[in-house]
């Protein structure tokens, strides 16, 4: 069998790493100059940038791709016992580690903590409700918006309002043992340590670049695909580039972001491309910062409804010793007014609001703008969606974001292709 992959993001250059290892010949196409998808670092005045992710959990699947790629040497862990913090009633206020804490700490109000503690009581998970209903009526409007929306946001860019609890919240309690109650759950379950978070001492594209130098024989940089389509029982991909080709394949992943995945099926599965075409994604706006000083811990996200634009920043200085930096983000689902807002004035309010927070100096460096999943009710396109034999789709909107899910993902797709050599 051959698998030809269509996208080099993390997804997909895992994926080619994953195949490799089984066995199974494969081809990779990029359409950009760099493999890498959202991971983007960029070295300023000799300080590492980071334009996405600015970390991820170094678990068992991400431990051995590091060491499978010799990259040991290069991870950089967080300082050990970082915290998140929560901006709410001005001031910062530490997120409790396990659900239990709601009921003690300073996040909530002693009748939020109240609210909070008949949570055992109410009733599990209605699949037609938003998350952030899920969540109110589960601990009250206070613990959502001091703490449960807010890390939802984070997770995902996008507002818990819109966001189907069926389709997403699975993704999040189930792994926590959570069948109607959270702090049944915690109470039931010892808390497992978290992997420790880490970057690469040369930023988070240490990985995607490793990848596209190990296995660079199967890869084709610059090779825009132009067409899709079936060949006998196999499929062609037909790129363009600076040496425009075309290759036969038996099985096709597609690992872009939906816009572009809708666009590759239109010929062989044009039903699937409407349904995909459909799915909203948001820009947000990540924002690095020369700060005088950080505080340690990891960072901290922004309560809902109070009065700022940046909706959280994490603290690069402290938590991974990249002196002087720190990164802010605005915009995402819960304020896409941002959107239209050019370079400067996301800068100049990045800026002004860390150092109105915090009490310090900031600069900005640069500005980026991925666009993420919106994970919102048009995600009910996937539903029953129909694909051709032999067509895979895995991206950010098939599964989880983040790498580690990302690098998981493309393990299970690449597990389910070996069986069928």
């Amino acid at each position: 069998m051959r698998v030809g992959i269509i996208g080099g993001g993390i997804t997909g250059l895992a994926l080619t790493h994953a195949l490799a290892r089984r066995g199974v010949d494969s081809i990779l196409f990029e359409a950009s100059d760099d493999a890498g998808g959202v991971i983007r670092t960029s070295v300023h005045d000799g300080r590492i940038v980071e334009l996405g992710p600015q970390r991820t959990r170094l678990g068992p699947t991400v431990r051995r791709l590091v060491d499978e790629l010799e990259l040991h040497e290069e991870v950089l862990e967080a300082r050990p016992g970082a915290r998140l913090f929560i901006w709410a009633r001005g001031r910062l206020r530490t997120v409790p580690h396990r659900p239990r804490g709601l009921l003690t700490g300073d996040l909530l109000s002693p009748g939020g903590r109240a609210r909070a503690a008949l949570e055992p009581f109410t009733r599990r998970l209605r699949p037609r409700e938003s998350v952030a209903r899920y969540f109110r009526r589960k601990a009250g409007r206070e613990a959502y918006e001091r703490l449960f929306g807010p890390l939802v946001s984070a997770t995902f860019g996008s507002d818990p309002e819109t966001m189907p609890a069926g389709r997403v919240l699975p993704m999040l309690l189930e792994p926590l043992g959570v069948k109607r109650s959270l702090l049944a759950a915690a109470r039931r379950r010892e808390p497992a340590a978290a992997p420790p978070a880490f970057t690469f001492r040369g930023g988070m594209a240490t990985l995607p670049r490793a990848l596209a130098r190990r296995h660079a024989s199967r890869i084709r940089i610059a090779a825009p695909v132009t067409e899709l389509r079936r060949s006998g029982g196999r499929f062609e991909i037909a790129h363009g580039g600076r040496r425009p080709d075309s290759h036969t394949v038996d099985h096709v992943a597609i690992t872009t972001p939906a816009p572009a995945a809708a666009v590759l099926l239109r010929g062989i599965a044009p039903e699937a491309a409407d349904r995909l075409a459909g799915l909203r994604y948001h820009r947000v706006a990540v924002v690095p910062l020369e700060v005088e000083s950080a505080p340690e811990g990891f960072g901290f996200q922004v309560a809902l409804g109070e009065r700022w634009r940046t909706r959280g920043v994490t603290w690069n200085a402290s938590l991974f010793g990249r002196d002087g930096l720190c990164t802010a983000y605005l915009g995402g689902g819960l304020d896409p007014d941002v959107a239209a807002w050019d370079a400067a004035r996301l800068e100049r309010t990045a800026t002004e609001e860390y150092s109105a927070i915090h009490g310090v100096a900031a600069t900005p460096i640069c500005t980026a703008r991925p666009r993420l999943p919106a994970y919102d009710g048009s995600w009910t396109a996937l539903d029953g969606l129909d694909l051709p034999s032999g067509v895979t789709l895995a991206a950010g909107y098939t599964g989880r974001l983040g790498i580690s899910s990302r690098i998981a993902e493309a393990e299970s797709v690449a597990e389910r292709l070996a069986g069928r050599t």
